[in-house]
């Protein structure tokens, strides 16, 4: 038995156009499942909108305003914060959905799987950059690197600290944390889970499925913490591009 069977890519429709693979995977089929639970939900939640909000569609503004307020307005500020706003809100709910949908069985947890976050980090990273210049001009995003505070003889130091920083250190940042934390979580509970099947002695149930349980409770608190993380470091660094201080 290979209790790291739950996060290997499994191919269930193969599909080949000339030598392009568009294979779909148990990856593909949890992502879409993830998107289907959460459009469903918002979609219940949210229809039919009333000026005396009902309870469904407090939810709903709560959930907006929450967002609003700490994800983008506190990083971005109202100004640009506006435009940002779906970018981030749609980041935080689908990495949410992402990281929720591998505690149902029998499903892929798409943000294990280190090409998912690094897809995610990437995004993050190019519109950061592209906002930075477009922002400041590519002199000004070249001064970013080189701030007029610090004395020229410095800057063959700070350049290099300051491009390692916003080019390697945070779309790394974002990676590594979103995926080792949710790999960790659900190796734990395969593992705890394995050991029944492993020792075929049904007597190990009864501490593990109690702990089994308080960690699915735990997972479920940890993927909306890193979806929330991930969105607000992803505001940071934006709002680092829309108001640079250097």
């Amino acid at each position: 038995m290979n209790i790291l069977e739950h996060f290997y890519l499994k191919i269930l429709v193969p599909i080949k156009i000339g030598s392009i693979d568009i294979s779909i995977t148990n990856l593909t089929v949890s992502m879409f499942l993830a998107v289907l639970i959460f459009s469903v939900l918002l979609l219940i939640l949210a229809r039919k909108p009333k000026i005396v909000p009902s309870k469904k569609q407090a939810v709903v503004e709560m959930l907006i305003g929450f967002a609003k307020e700490n994800l983008v307005y506190s990083m971005i500020g109202k100004e640009n914060g506006d435009r940002w706003f779906p970018f981030i809100s749609s980041l935080f709910v689908f990495i949410l959905a992402n990281n929720l949908v591998g505690l149902i069985p029998g499903t892929y947890t798409p943000t294990s799987n280190p090409v998912v976050p690094l897809v995610f980090s990437l995004i993050v990273f190019f519109m950061v950059q592209i906002t930075n210049i477009r922002k400041n001009g590519f002199k000004g995003y070249i001064r970013t690197f080189a701030p007029k505070s610090v004395p020229a003889w410095m800057y063959f130091i700070v350049f290099p600290i300051e491009l390692i920083s916003n080019w390697i250190a945070k779309p790394l940042s974002l990676f590594v944390r979103l995926t080792a934390n949710m790999l960790a979580g659900h190796i734990i509970i395969i593992v705890l889970e394995s050991m029944i099947i492993y020792f075929k002695n049904y007597l190990i149930a009864v501490p593990v499925v109690p702990f089994v349980t308080i960690m699915m409770g735990f997972e479920i608190f940890v993927s909306a913490i890193q979806a929330y993380i991930f969105a607000v470091l992803t505001a940071m660094y934006i709002g680092d591009a829309e108001n640079p201080k250097h």
